[in-house]
C-alpha cells in the first residue's frame, strides 16, 4: 500500500485557540504542523480516556437484544455522547426474536446422556459465575420441533461431505446430523442438511478449531473449554418486515428452514461421537478429540427446540456532529453494542474505542475545531441476530444516505496485533497514511511497518515474494458494513487489530460464549487495552482525514487493478469448474474411481456431474476495465501533482467539481433493481459469497448467473458491468479535468 498522508483542514471558531488558518492541499502531501498538532490533541484525549472503566461497565451484564443491560448500554452511550457535545437520537425498531427456552439433546437407549447447554463458572472470572439473564448455548431462530431419529456425523456439513457420504452408501434422510461449526457460516449447514432430507441438526465446536489443540484452555489459556458453547443466529432478514415476521411467528419457523437446530461444546459432542458406530470416517473428517470418529450406526437421539418467538426492541444510537462547510456530506462511523452474553471481544472493545473517539472529537468541536463534513457516529443494535439494527436504519434513511453518505467505517471484534482493513480498494492510500503515522504498542515500529512485515513473512512461508501496495480485499458478510457496502455503494472500511494468519481467525478464541468477558479480554485479548486505544486513534484519524480533506482522499489505480484480477479470477474459476467436471465424468465413465478406491471401504463410484457449460465472453468487461485503469492512473497522477509542495492551491469551485465526480464513481456500480439471483444486493462488483466458505463474491451478477447456468443472463450481466465500469471511468476523467483545468 502506498504511503500518503491525507492533510486535514479544520474550521476554527472566532477566538478559539486551535489550528491557524493556512493553505492546505487537502488530499495529499505532507501535513502541516497545525494538523499534526490537532491529531496529537486527539491522541492525548484518547490516552486520558477511561477505557478500562467503560469496558468494565459495558460488559458487566449480559447484552443480548432485549436484555435490560443492553438497553442500559444504549442509554449510557447516548448520554455520554450528548455530554460530549454530539446531537444524539435513539432510533428504535421492533423485531421478532426467537431465543429457545426448551432445548433437549439426548441419547436414546443404551447408555443415556443428555447435553447441557449451560457453561460452568471459571475460577478467577467472577462474571462466569453469574446466571441472571445469561442465555444458554443456542441457535436463535431455530425452528420449533421435536424428533427421535438416528444420529449421523457429516464432518462440516458441506456439499462435498454429503457427496462423500453418499459414496459410502450412507444417507442423512430421516436422521439428525452432527456437524462441526467450521467450514462455512452456521446458517448454511441446517439448510443443506434439510435439502438432503435430515430432520435435525447439531452443530458443535471441535477442539481442532479453537480448543485444546490450539493451546491451553480458559482460564490457563485463552482457548475454548469442553463446555464452551458457540451461540449464534440462523440468519433471517424477514423479521424486519412486520407482515413476514407475523407469519414466521405463527409458524415458529422461517419459510426456508423447518428442522430444529442446536449447538453444543466439544465436551458434550464427545459423548455423541463415541456412541456412533459404523465405518470410520475419511481422514479429513477426523477432528481433534481423542477418539476415532465414525459416521454413525444405530445410535438414536431425541432433539427438541421450543422458543416463545417474541417481539423485542432494538435501539440504534445515532450521534451527529454537524460539519462546518459540507453539512450534507456524511462520514459515518459504526460498531454494534449488542452481544452474545458479555461481549468484551465482540464487540464492546470496539464500542469502547468509539466512545474514546467521540469524546476526543467532541472536545475539539467545543474548542472551535469542527470537521468540515458532518460526522455520524452509530452504535448499532441487533447485529448478532442478523445485522438487524443497521439494516433497519439504512432502509429507513436510504434516500438520504444515497445523497449524503461519503464514507462508512466499521469495527466489530478486535484484539491486539496487526492492523487488518477490508473494504473498497480505492481506500488503500487512506489506510496507508494512517498506519504510517501510528506506533505499534508491542514492537515500537509503525503500524504500517508491521503490516508490511506480516505480509512479507506470510508470502515467504508459501515460497512467494510480494511487493507493491496492500490493496484491501472487499468486504463480504458478517457485520454492519453490509448495507453500506453492498446495497448503497458507500465506500466502506472494516478495521480491527488481531493475530490472524492465513485466514486462521484467532481473534476471538471464546467466540460467542459465556467466557467472552472483561477478565478474559484483559488477560488474553488486549492486556492494558493498549490496542483499544490504538484502534480509537486509527479510527479518529480515518474519519477526520476524510471529513476534512478538501478533495476526497480516494485513489483508483488499485481499484482498477483489483477489478482486473476479479475478472481473471471469475474466468479461471468458471473454466476450472468445467475442466474438473469433464475430468470427473471421464473417470466415472471409464471405471477409474472403482479401481482406485480402497477395497475394504466399499465406496461407490461418485455420480456424474452436470457439465452444461458455456464460455461467457468477458471481452467487453476487460476492455472497460482497461479504460478504467487508464482513467484511474491519470487521476491518481493528477491528484499527486496537485497535492505536491508548491502546487497552486485549488479553488473551492475546483474541489467541488472534483468531489462531485468522485462521488459518482461508486454509485456507477449500483444495479437499482438488485442482482437477479438476490435482489437485496445491488453492487455489481461485490456481494457476500453464496458458495460455502466464500466470504465475498467478486462480480456477483455474472458469477451467480454462471453458477445457475443461465448463460443469456450472464452475458447481460457482463454488458451491465462493462457499462457501469465505463461510467466510473468517465467520472474519473471528469475529476481529472477539474483538477488540471482551473
Amino acid at each position: 500500500m502506498r504511503t500518503l498522508f491525507i492533510a486535514l483542514s479544520f474550521t476554527v471558531a472566532a477566538g478559539a485557540h486551535a489550528a491557524p488558518a493556512e493553505p492546505i492541499a487537502g488530499f495529499g502531501g505532507a501535513s502541516t504542523q497545525a494538523e499534526r498538532d490537532v491529531e496529537q490533541r486527539v491522541d492525548a484525549s484518547i490516552g486520558s480516556a477511561d477505557l478500562d472503566g467503560w469496558l468494565r461497565r459495558l460488559t458487566s451484564a449480559p447484552n443480548q437484544v432485549g436484555s435490560p443491560h443492553n438497553d442500559d448500554n444504549a442509554r449510557f452511550i447516548a448520554d455520554s455522547l450528548r455530554q460530549w457535545g454530539w446531537d444524539v437520537k435513539v432510533e428504535s425498531t421492533r423485531v421478532l426474536v426467537a431465543y429457545p427456552t426448551v432445548q433437549k439433546l439426548s441419547l436414546l437407549g443404551g447408555e443415556h446422556y443428555a447435553a447441557d447447554f449451560t457453561e460452568p463458572a471459571v475460577a478467577g472470572d467472577p462474571d462466569t459465575a453469574k446466571r441472571d439473564g445469561v442465555l444458554p448455548g443456542m441457535e436463535s431462530y431455530s425452528p420449533d420441533g421435536a424428533v427421535d431419529a438416528p444420529l449421523i456425523y457429516v464432518n462440516e456439513g458441506l456439499a462435498k461431505d454429503y457427496a462423500e457420504l453418499e459414496r459410502a452408501g450412507e444417507s442423512v434422510k430421516g436422521k439428525v446430523v452432527l456437524v462441526k461449526s467450521s467450514g462455512a457460516g452456521r446458517w448454511v449447514k441446517p439448510r443443506l442438511a434439510q435439502e438432503h432430507g435430515a430432520v435435525g441438526v447439531v452443530i458443535y465446536s471441535d477442539p481442532e478449531a479453537d480448543g485444546f489443540v490450539k493451546g491451553d484452555v480458559y482460564p490457563d489459556g485463552a482457548w475454548r473449554t469442553p463446555r464452551t458453547v458457540q451461540r449464534g443466529t440462523l440468519g433471517i432478514d424477514s423479521v424486519l418486515d412486520a407482515a413476514s415476521a407475523k407469519t414466521i411467528q405463527a409458524a415458529k419457523h422461517t419459510a426456508d428452514l423447518t428442522i430444529p437446530v442446536v449447538t453444543i461444546g466439544y465436551g458434550d459432542a464427545e459423548h455423541f461421537l463415541r456412541a456412533l458406530g459404523g465405518q470410520a470416517v475419511p481422514d479429513r473428517w477426523q477432528g481433534g478429540l481423542p477418539l476415532t470418529y465414525h459416521v454413525g450406526g444405530n445410535a438414536r437421539v431425541h432433539l427438541e427446540v421450543r422458543s416463545p418467538w417474541e417481539w423485542r426492541t432494538l435501539h440504534n444510537v445515532i450521534a451527529t456532529l454537524r460539519g462546518s462547510e459540507h453539512p450534507d456530506e456524511w462520514v459515518i462511523r459504526g460498531v454494534h453494542h449488542d452481544a452474545w452474553v458479555y461481549g468484551a471481544w465482540d464487540p464492546l472493545a470496539g464500542t469502547t474505542a468509539l466512545l474514546a473517539e467521540a469524546r476526543a472529537i467532541g472536545e475539539l468541536a467545543r474548542a472551535g475545531v469542527r470537521p468540515k463534513r458532518t460526522l455520524v457516529f452509530a452504535s448499532w443494535d441487533g447485529e448478532e441476530l442478523g445485522i438487524l439494527g443497521s439494516k433497519a436504519w439504512t432502509a429507513q434513511h436510504a434516500a438520504e444516505l444515497s445523497k449524503k453518505a461519503v464514507f462508512y467505517l466499521n469495527n466489530d471484534t478486535t484484539g491486539r496485533g496487526f492492523l487488518a482493513a477490508q473494504g473498497d480498494p480505492s481506500l488503500s492510500t487512506l489506510i496507508d497514511g494512517v498506519a504510517a503515522d501510528l506506533q505499534d504498542p508491542e514492537t515500537g515500529a509503525t503500524v504500517q511497518a508491521r503490516r508490511l512485515a506480516k505480509r512479507a513473512v506470510d508470502a515467504a512461508e508459501k515460497g512467494k515474494d510480494v511487493s507493491g501496495p496492500i490493496i484491501p480485499s472487499r468486504v463480504g458478510t458478517g457485520s454492519d458494513y453490509l448495507s453500506f457496502a453492498h446495497r448503497l455503494a458507500v465506500p466502506s472500511l472494516h478495521v480491527r487489530y488481531g493475530y490472524d494468519r492465513d485466514g486462521d481467525d484467532e481473534s476471538v478464541p471464546v467466540y460467542h460464549s459465556l467466557y467472552d468477558t472483561y477478565t478474559h479480554y484483559q488477560r488474553f485479548g488486549d492486556p492494558g487495552l493498549a490496542y483499544v486505544g490504538l484502534l480509537a486513534k486509527t479510527n479518529a484519524r480515518l474519519v477526520l482525514r476524510v471529513a476534512n480533506a478538501d478533495v476526497l482522499p480516494w485513489r483508483y489505480t488499485g481499484f482498477a487493478t483489483a477489478l482486473g484480477k476479479d475478472i481473471d479470477r471469475l474466468q479461471a474459476s468458471s473454466e476450472t469448474a468445467h475442466k474438473e467436471a469433464q475430468r470427473h465424468n471421464a473417470l466415472v465413465d471409464d471405471g477409474s474411481y472403482h479401481l482406485a478406491d480402497v477395497a475394504y471401504r466399499k465406496l461407490q463410484p461418485p455420480a456424474r456431474v452436470d457439465d452444461a457449460w458455456q464460455a461467457v465472453n468477458l471481452d467487453a468487461l476487460r476492455d472497460a476495465q482497461r479504460d478504467l485503469l487508464v482513467a484511474a492512473t491519470a487521476f491518481d497522477a493528477a491528484a499527486t501533482a496537485a497535492g505536491a509542495s508548491g502546487a497552486p492551491a485549488l479553488s473551492s469551485a475546483q474541489t467541488a467539481k472534483v468531489n462531485r465526480s468522485l462521488r459518482d464513481v461508486a454509485p456507477a456500480f449500483l444495479q437499482t433493481s438488485g442482482l437477479p439471483q438476490r435482489t437485496w444486493y445491488r453492487h455489481l462488483l461485490q456481494a457476500p459469497g453464496r458458495k460455502e466458505g466464500e466470504d465475498v463474491a467478486p462480480l456477483p451478477g455474472i458469477g451467480d448467473a454462471i453458477d445457475a447456468k443461465a448463460w443469456d443472463q450472464a452475458s447481460a450481466e457482463v454488458t451491465l458491468t462493462a457499462n457501469a465500469t465505463r461510467r466510473a471511468a468517465e467520472a474519473l476523467r471528469q475529476a481529472t479535468v477539474a483538477l488540471t483545468q482551473p
